[in-house]
């Protein structure tokens, strides 16, 4: 399971803007951008640079960004004329071909969003065992991994901070995405922790099956009506691999773990579909927001040699427009 951020060169083909004959819309998978019309042709060469990218301004591509302020801008989703527009399309660098990844020569980064949950001290060693780094990549990139009609369970994207939790040698091990985490009553993921007894209850009773969720609540800007931290499980890895959807829900049921919303189960895939079901109110008893977006993954696990393990995430135009509105 991994996530790759790219800058991919891609081959425009124009669509008619509805409400601007000055603009057009440039689709790239499951992304779509709005362009200057004038600008483009059918069969030109362009770079994509995804929304929750940083560029700079000092390079030429992204000169026209520039407002003499911070030279390092973050793309996002904006929407143009009544159309949502996720992204950024400029000129193909030369010799550059369709499907090169020019996220290095243009300079371009990945937003990572800064927040203040804990210390820089707040670190403990990894517990013995495999724990992979949990990434989940776009479905707007790769809208084919899940084959037409292939059954997936979908779920609500929780805008909080990935957690994990095992038992492993008489301790109880809290983690987040990248580092353990020393217990602490003013740690983010072990407060999440102590509002759900029955995750330690579970983890003990299941030494090395390790646990993993969302600490959401008073953590990110969307609360779900919260006002401390909590915990949602979304998966649980045995023996070093990931059980099925199904299991993994028998297995919430029976210890009373509450797991994040489910949107569908045994669906049979639809990018279409899964795309509406990103959009619409959280789930989460007590939100008042829009939801983040939704996450599938296959009924039985599955594995792409691309992206790995077969699971995605697709985030709803709703969520990244939120705060324009």
């Amino acid at each position: 399971m991994k996530s790759t951020h790219k800058v991919e060169v891609v081959r425009v083909k124009l669509e008619n803007h509805p409400n601007a004959n000055s603009l057009s819309i440039v689709r790239i998978g499951g992304y779509s951008v709005c362009v200057r019309t004038d600008d483009w042709k059918d069969g030109d060469l362009g770079s994509y640079v995804q929304p929750d990218s940083i560029v700079d301004t000092n390079h030429p591509e992204f000169s026209f960004l520039a407002d003499g302020k911070d030279n390092k801008k973050r793309i996002k989703v904006k929407k143009l004329r009544g159309i949502v527009s996720m992204g950024l399309l400029v000129p193909a660098p030369p010799e550059s071909k369709e499907g090169d990844d020019v996220a290095d020569l243009l300079g371009v980064e990945h937003y990572e969003p800064e927040t203040k949950l804990t210390m820089d001290d707040d670190n403990v060693s990894a517990p013995p065992g495999y724990y992979p780094k949990y990434d989940i990549d776009s479905l707007r990139k790769y809208t084919d991994v899940f084959k037409k009609g292939e059954l997936v369970g979908i779920f609500e994207k929780i805008h909080g901070a990935f957690q994990r939790c095992v038992y492993i040698n008489n301790q109880l091990y809290i983690g987040s995405r990248t580092n353990w985490k020393k217990e602490s009553d003013t740690n983010l993921w072990w407060r999440a922790l102590r509002n759900h007894p029955e995750i330690e209850t579970f983890c003990r009773n299941n030494p090395t099956v390790v646990l993993c969720g969302e600490a959401y609540g008073k953590v990110q800007d969307m609360r779900y009506g919260k006002n401390d931290a909590y915990f949602l499980a979304f998966d649980i890895m045995e023996d070093e691999k990931f059980i099925n959807v199904n299991e993994f829900l028998k297995t919430c049921r029976e210890n009373q773990i509450e797991t994040v919303p489910i949107l569908a189960l045994d669906f049979p895939y639809d990018y279409g579909r899964i795309e509406e079901m990103a959009e619409g109110p959280s789930l989460v008893k007590g939100a008042n927001h829009v939801r983040e977006g939704c996450v599938v993954k296959s009924m039985i696990e599955g594995w792409d040699e691309e992206i790995g393990r077969k699971i995605l995430k697709i985030v709803g135009n709703d969520y990244f427009l939120r705060k324009q509105k």
